[in-house]
């Protein structure tokens, strides 16, 4: 067993069950960091909207119901406490796309349009970041309290924002993790730096006669509707974790065009991707935000290699559909399509994503064995590429409700089918010993149901989410609670708690085995094995600054 599966599975035993903190979050102020607005969405119409179909303008953020967290507004003062308001973004995300709703998910509100006029600014270069200082706890069945097991990274992001003038802007964002709980000696293969240097962005946007927008370098762009699963999400390399209040996955490089048709509120997206573009993998389990995912990643260093996307988002009435599909030579075309929208006071919401066969091999476990037999003699298992399509399938609903004069709650369900996933925990222990171990999309069924607060009662400055996932195929689950506090304009608080039940060896209570230990050198004693006890539960807590 290699240094980098020993790492896994040791990562796995705390961080895959019950991520302490890798969702989404915001940075120093809307305007620097958001871009204030940097471009004019392209939307329908609003005139041609029934009043029963617009969107209530209290009603929180669908980002929002995940515990991220949003910034001051552009007038706050920062010797108040400020907004409480709570968004779901990357930890240091610049402003959205014109017309690109997914891309207005993760960033602020738009302040004003950034293409009004060519005039030079008066402040080209704004330099700014986040500190991110984060502790947590995860106990297992059978440890004791001093050996449960214990983390504390820091993150440090620090961007670059130049504006010369209002249609043209280019955006940098650095990172600097280090964690004193994992060890700094280099030179372990398949060991990462501590501490850790990343790079999250760094692109150049401009527009030609200010219909066609162009945007070259890493960066973020999102695809789909889910709020758990997102399984149309085909330009991230690595999977959001959805029990996360921050988003740690860095950038992607690539060219994006983007066409808006104002008139219909429809856009339009090309896009070539200088980055792999393999998807088998499970959500990202890092808290650096940069483990190397799973399955093979190969360099895209040829012009054939580079990929391809084309992306609609049109409005039909009341509901917006996104069609998509990628494809890059050494991995299989993607189809997607994503739909929501609103059934009178009930918002839905689903997507459907399609490849033919995976991209890494299946297992096939023979009958009657133990997971001791398989892990001793690894070659009794079958691999197999299942025939055909593979299709992945999120739908969901929520529903907004006043149950106070000023209190919104939010209470939601959601469902993912997973073709290619398996119906029983039996196999796990070689998945992870293959490194082929899938957080969040190794089951076939899944469902998720959460309750979310926005600021109740005399709380202004608080905001609580409960939530409940589920393996519904091996009848695992964890429920977990989230608290975000404004403490200051600047300043906010995180804390969570999390209990894991049901089946002892399913996804969510993933332990009770022993893996061997890693091969050890010339002349060296033997590595000891690793044993994974049943997880139990997690506390965790959070301070982030913008500065």
């Amino acid at each position: 067993m290699s240094p980098r599966a020993l790492t896994l599975a040791t990562a796995l035993s705390v961080a895959l069950v019950a991520p302490a903190a890798l969702g989404q979050s915001a940075q120093r102020d809307d305007d620097a960091l958001f871009g204030g607005g940097d471009d004019t969405p392209a939307r329908a119409d609003p005139s041609s909207t029934p009043p029963s179909e617009a969107p209530s303008s209290e009603r929180p953020s669908e980002d929002a119901l995940f515990g991220g967290d949003s910034e001051p507004s552009a007038d706050a003062d920062a010797s108040n406490t400020g907004d409480a308001t709570e968004r779901q973004r990357p930890l240091t995300e610049a402003p959205p796309e014109p017309g690109d709703r997914d891309s207005r998910s993760l960033s602020g509100p738009a302040t004003r349009s950034a293409f009004d006029s060519e005039e030079a600014v008066d402040d080209p270069l704004k330099i700014g970041g986040q500190f991110y200082l984060r502790g947590f706890a995860a106990a297992t069945q059978g440890t004791s309290f001093g050996d449960t097991a214990f983390s504390a990274p820091t993150l440090v992001d620090g961007y670059f924002d130049a504006r010369p003038m209002d249609r043209l802007r280019g955006f940098v964002v650095g990172r600097l993790s280090y964690d004193p709980t994992v060890s700094t000696q280099s030179g372990t293969a398949g060991a990462l730096a501590n501490p850790r240097v990343l790079l999250d962005q760094a692109w150049l946007r401009f527009d030609i006669e200010r219909t066609v927008f162009l945007t070259v370098g890493k960066q973020h762009v999102k695809w789909g509707t889910g709020q758990i699963w997102n399984p149309t999400d085909f330009l991230s390399p690595q999977r959001r974790n959805p029990l996360a209040f921050v988003d740690l996955r860095t950038g992607v490089s690539m060219l994006k065009v983007h066409v808006p048709w104002e008139a219909r509120g429809w856009n339009f997206y090309a896009l070539a991707v200088m980055d792999d573009l393999g998807t088998d993998t499970g959500v990202l389990t890092d808290n650096t935000g940069g483990v190397p995912r799973a399955g093979v990643s190969e360099p895209v260093n040829s012009l054939s290699r580079i990929g391809g996307a084309l992306r609609a988002e049109v409005v039909l009435g009341p509901a917006e559909v996104g069609l998509s599909t990628v494809a890059q030579r050494g991995r299989k075309p993607r189809f997607g399509l994503d739909v929501s929208s609103a059934l009178g006071p009930i918002d839905v919401y689903g997507e459907v994503a399609l490849k033919k066969s995976t991209e890494q091999p299946l297992y096939r476990v023979p009958p009657g064995t133990t997971a001791e037999d398989v892990l001793a003699n690894p070659d009794i298992v079958e691999a197999y590429f299942p025939s055909g399509l593979t299709p992945q399938v999120t739908t969901g609903a929520n529903y907004s409700f006043a149950y106070g004069e000023n209190d919104i709650a939010v209470l939601g369900v959601e469902y993912f089918y997973n073709s290619t996933g398996y119906t029983s925990s039996f196999g796990y222990p070689f998945l992870l010993f293959k490194q082929a171990f899938q957080p969040l999309y190794t089951g076939r069924h899944y469902g998720s149901a959460y309750l979310f607060l926005d600021r109740p009662g005399s709380l202004e400055r608080t905001s609580f989410n409960l939530f409940t996932l589920s393996n519904l195929s091996d009848k695992s689950y964890i429920s977990r609670l989230n608290v975000t506090h404004r403490a200051l304009s600047y300043l906010t608080v995180e804390a969570y708690g999390a209990v894991h039940y049901g089946h002892k060896g399913g996804e969510f209570r993933f332990g009770g085995f022993t893996l061997p230990g890693a091969p050890a050198g010339e002349g060296e004693p033997p590595n000891p094995p690793i044993t994974l006890n049943y997880p139990t539960f997690e506390l965790g807590a959070g301070l982030r600054i913008s500065i």
